[in-house]
């Protein structure tokens, strides 16, 4: 999902509901050990949090395809991520990403998500 911060004001101290799916397949073919991936599902609300501070709570569905490390065979790694993130127009820090040009995109965001989660080595039958 992509929203301008004049969409976002719309909704004022409102909760709103908001679902995407995220292709990631192009992403992946920089990764020798990721054979493939499933569309991610995000599902998830925001919240203005602040003048030009807004929070959003998602969750992220998705299947990577990872290499054995021993066999080089694929893997199945679901993943389901819980995700808090705080977006502000003036204010970065270890919490909170910065608003640019005007726009909050979720999609680097879920995708960075995604990178942070996967294992460095799959093994059948044990993760590490």
């Amino acid at each position: 999902m992509k929203w301008s911060l004049h969409q976002l004001y719309k909704y004022g101290k409102e909760t709103f509901p908001f679902e995407a799916v995220y292709d990631f397949s192009e992403e992946i073919k920089r990764f020798d050990d990721i054979h493939n991936i499933s569309p991610a599902v995000v599902v998830g609300s925001g919240i203005q949090i602040g003048e030009d501070r807004f929070k959003f709570d998602f969750h992220i569905s998705v299947m990577m395809y990872l290499q054995d490390a021993v066999t080089l065979d694929s893997v199945e790694f679901p993943l389901e991520l819980d995700v808090v993130e705080i977006f502000d127009k003036e204010n970065e820090d270890d919490e909170t990403r910065l608003i640019e040009r005007n726009t909050i995109d979720l999609r680097g965001v879920v995708w960075e998500r995604i990178l942070l989660e996967k294992p460095i080595r799959v093994v059948k039958g044990e993760t590490q």
